[in-house]
């Protein structure tokens, strides 16, 4: 039987609100690496290196910075809700913005 303390670990709320505020983090940092990666002009797997190379750096500082190397105080499953879970949703904003960009200063000279 579950001990009460890991029952009422969290409370629901709060752990929506850190959610919802690391999804904002993941979509405005695609959005600038993907603006970077289009105008630098990257094409293929360099710019799906530059993304990963990138999601490495930010889920680092948010580990660092927001959460205080405490993730397990902030989200249920630690490691995964920061980076692990959402590289898909925010990968796709990523390529958006990147072949935007991209085409906007190469392709439409």
């Amino acid at each position: 039987m579950a001990d009460n303390t890991e029952i009422y670990k969290y409370f629901e709320p709060t752990v929506q609100q850190n959610n919802l505020a690391l999804s904002n983090i993941h979509t405005l940092t695609s959005w600038g690496i993907g603006t970077a990666a289009g105008i630098l002009g990257l094409t293929g797997w360099n710019g799906f290196i530059f993304f990963m190379i990138n999601w490495a750096v930010i889920s680092t500082l948010v580990l660092i910075v927001k959460c205080k190397g405490d993730l397990s105080t902030y989200f249920k499953s630690g490691i995964m809700d920061v980076a692990g879970t959402p590289v898909l949703n925010t990968m796709l904003s990523y390529v958006l913005v990147w072949t935007l960009m991209h085409a906007l200063v190469y392709i439409y000279d």
